[in-house]
């Protein structure tokens, strides 16, 4: 898998964990999922019996128990104890000092969660939180062997941390802060401190999504790759034929070609085709509206209510969205649909609108999620000039085919052609034939 759960922090990121009797300060800007890393981390103790006494100066209970909703965890309040302080003031928090201390020696908790430090200073002298955290709440949890975590927000912009206090009582500190990278920003998480603990790579990089708090890892590719021996039909019986009976699930195929040399075209019939026989396939454009492409079925005659529970059209709008996430929206839709064909038009699209190095490694995600999940992945290239080689780019060097389509005029005609450049583990034609767009679609000619 690309992305991995909140297990991988304490299996990869952190081999075994926390160390017992840790603290350990969890500091980002706003925005960056400080709560929800915390939150992802409690709901994995509770679901191994552990006990976790979270304190919030932040937010109300309430609201606090409606955001872990979103992620679809259900903490059992038997194991679970919230001490709600965000209305406390200052002329109060003497004793709620206290209350906290005696809820610790009740409840016996095995992680403890301060949300936030910076509001705690905010109402409390500096010096006397270093003092309540070293002397009375680090005694407890090394007497324990429990963990306390100490949310602290960055300001943005800066580098120092909180109030500049909790970095010195702490066993481990993680960062969790905005990259920015063109137009859009991508989320790192980093540790530059942990006790006991050997961290062999510090830096990750991380989303946010309905399970919650996601890392992304780019494994070694045959360790994911499966030998897939399954073909799917291009939805072209010609084109099966020259390409040694379809194409490989898992593998990718790369159409390029001039503007309406019919791209788009290959991707309706591989989809459409695939769906007819009863598996599912995703369409995604990245150009089109959704609107456009059923015109463009219809104008063949493909039906679209006939393949409707099969055949999923989605538009995205690349100029919104990170590499990231325009991979995580893919991922989502392909855990949802389980596809065995996806077109993706274009990679041109996403060319233009993203910072090189970080569409690179989008592509590489996607394609080690196809070798994953045994997808028969095309996407469509604009070429401009002659068609003679594909270009280098981030995509061609991951293509297992390579589909060239360009034209001609002859006899003030215009001829298309298409040749099958490359199709790994496949005796494919080398052959140049050409192909016309009629009113049923694709046809290729042998002359």
């Amino acid at each position: 898998m690309i992305m991995k759960s909140i297990e991988f922090l304490f299996n990869r990121i952190i081999p075994k964990g926390f160390p017992s009797g840790s603290m350990i300060l969890i500091v980002g800007e706003p925005g960056t999922g400080k709560t929800i890393l915390t939150s992802a981390i409690a709901n994995y103790e509770l679901e191994r019996g552990r006990r976790i006494l979270f304190i919030s100066l932040n937010e109300p209970k309430e609201d606090y128990m409606r955001t872990i909703e979103r992620f679809g965890w259900r903490f059992d309040e038997s194991r679970f104890r919230f001490i709600d302080l965000f209305a406390v003031g200052r002329e109060a928090f003497d004793a709620q000092i206290r209350l906290i201390i005696e809820e610790f020696a009740m409840f016996n908790p095995d992680l403890v969660v301060i949300d936030s430090i910076t509001a705690l200073t905010s109402l409390i002298d500096p010096e006397f939180v270093r003092s309540f955290l070293h002397a009375s709440l680090g005694s407890m949890i090394k007497k324990r062997g429990a963990i306390a975590l100490l949310i602290a927000e960055k300001p943005i912009g800066k580098e120092e941390i909180g109030f500049g206090v909790e970095e010195f009582v702490v066993d481990g500190v993680i960062v969790l802060r905005f990259v920015k990278y063109g137009e859009h920003y991508r989320r790192v998480l980093e540790i530059p401190k942990m006790r006991r603990r050997r961290i062999e790579k510090p830096h990750y990089e991380y989303t946010i999504t309905n399970n919650g708090i996601e890392f992304f890892e780019i494994p070694i590719l045959e360790s994911v790759e499966e030998a897939w021996t399954e073909k799917v039909t291009t939805g072209i019986p010609r084109l099966d034929e020259m390409m040694d009976g379809g194409v490989y699930r898992g593998s990718i195929t790369v159409i390029a070609g001039n503007t309406g040399t019919g791209k788009t075209t290959f991707g309706i019939h591989f989809t459409y085709s695939n769906a007819l026989r009863g598996k599912k396939s995703v369409f995604v454009t990245f150009e089109e509206s959704v609107e456009s492409i059923l015109r463009a079925m219809r104008s063949y005659g493909m039906e679209f209510d006939g393949v409707r529970d099969n055949m999923i059209i989605v538009s995205l709008i690349p100029e919104s969205e990170s590499p990231i996430n325009v991979f995580v929206k893919l991922k989502d839709i392909v855990e949802k649909e389980n596809p065995i064909a996806m077109f993706i038009d274009s990679y041109n699209s996403l060319e233009g609108n993203m910072d090189e190095n970080e569409l690179s490694k989008m592509v590489r995600y996607l394609q080690l999620m196809i070798r994953e999940k045994g997808i028969a992945t095309m996407m469509s290239l604009n070429v401009d000039g002659r068609v003679k080689e594909l270009p280098q780019t981030g995509l061609s060097t991951l293509a297992d085919n390579i589909i060239l389509l360009s034209y001609d005029f002859e006899d003030d005609e215009m001829v298309r052609k298409i040749l099958i450049l490359k199709s790994r583990a496949s005796n494919h034609s080398k052959r140049i034939y050409r192909f016309e767009i009629t009113p049923s679609g694709v046809e290729i000619h042998d002359r």
